[in-house]
């Protein structure tokens, strides 16, 4: 079947004043209760402070409560909310808003050296939206301080030596590339951005979820063959839908910026998680067969509830996952309805998740962010 010609409306931002809108929401539509969070959520926003780092750390931390991976952690919070805040002037106009982004973008640029690192630096995702999301609103001066930042982190991508516990066939592959194509997308290179889609992003997907590929059965990076065509390397590696999960959040960005061209997988790998959630049975524990012996060094120095022994895959874990789902499919087809009642009540609670902010109100806002 052909997708639809049908074109969502464009939703039309009420004429309201923020400041007027009513405390109780109860008499307003749906659509400007969510607007009213937005505003809410994107003036919090800007009423903190943000912090800089100058190399990020993070990957590779097997104990979370260092002084360098913590300010590193707080940074990928502030680029989530630097989300928000973009979102918020989109609909609002509001040159606070503007002003602030405009701030945290420079002085991240002026400030920040990228190494290329692809585990710490996917958190670039929001800070290069914001850059492609207002980029004419930077005048010469500051396009240059923000050129040059994207050229240094184009180089540090370009030039990346992959660690050596890092699969040849991961995650670390799909967060990288992600940035990549952002990084392009922002540069304005749209031939480096095509070429990455051919030369990268496509070969990536044949190992990356290596179904029916048997010359991926490599003994270090894939204990056994691959049992779904939506079943990622990294789940079996790792026995985690966690690592499922993470592989597929970047590849869903992938997808987004490059149309219907990943379509197909990206519907089979999100049915392959979703029939793991709702799976009856038996228990699955998570790492349970883990191959990577970093999972057990984490869990000794941060005892992270997820890496807990015994513990079962949290299904709000998925959320941001099922609202980027929802929002790719529904960029390619408006009347696509393909999520169980279950997952929309469950994504339903992202507004009051900070982590998930940014993503919900690009899907209830059908924000082009990337």
């Amino acid at each position: 079947m052909p997708p639809s010609t049908w074109t969502l409306p464009a939703y039309a931002p009420s004429t309201m004043d923020l400041g007027a809108l009513p405390e109780k929401v109860n008499d307003l539509p749906w659509l400007d209760v969510q607007r009213l969070k937005l505003a809410k959520f994107g003036i919090s926003a800007m009423a903190k402070d943000y912090v800089l780092v100058k190399t990020l750390v993070s990957s590779g931390a097997t104990d979370t409560s260092i002084p360098e991976v913590t300010v590193s952690r707080r940074a990928f919070t502030d680029f989530r909310a630097l989300g928000v805040i973009a979102q918020y002037y989109a609909w609002s106009g509001d040159p606070t808003a503007l002003a602030r982004i405009k701030a945290q973008v420079l002085d991240w640029c002026a400030f920040n050296v990228p190494d290329g690192n692809s585990i710490n630096e996917t958190n670039f995702e929001w800070l290069l939206k914001a850059i492609i999301a207002v980029r004419t609103a930077f005048d010469a001066s500051e396009r240059a301080v923000i050129t040059a930042w994207l050229n240094t982190l184009r180089a540090a991508k370009e030039n990346y030596a992959f660690p050596a516990n890092a699969t040849r066939y991961g995650n670390h592959f799909t967060h990288h590339y992600k940035i990549l194509l952002l990084c392009y997308r922002a540069l304005g290179d749209e031939g480096a951005f095509q070429a990455a889609l051919a030369e990268k992003c496509d070969p990536h997907l044949l190992v990356n979820f290596p179904y029916g590929n048997g010359a991926v059965l490599v003994p270090d990076d894939m204990p056994r063959a691959a049992t779904d065509p939506g079943e990622s390397i990294d789940y079996i590696r790792r026995d985690a839908l966690h690592y499922h999960q993470y592989d597929l959040e970047p590849w869903l960005e992938i997808a987004i910026l490059s149309g219907d061209r990943y379509r197909t997988k990206m519907d089979e790998a999100f049915a392959f998680g979703v029939a793991r959630i709702l799976d009856p049975g038996p228990k699955h524990y998570e790492f349970a067969a883990s191959t990577d012996p970093f999972d057990q060094a984490r869990w000794l120095g941060s005892h992270s509830e997820y890496l807990q022994p015994a513990a079962q895959y949290l299904p709000s874990h998925w959320t941001r996952v099922t609202l980027s789902y929802y929002f790719y499919r529904i960029s390619l087809d408006p009347l696509f309805a393909g999520i169980d009642d279950g997952l929309i009540g469950l994504a339903a609670r992202a507004d009051v998740l900070s982590s998930y902010w940014a993503y919900w109100f690009r899907l209830i806002f059908r924000g082009a962010y990337g």
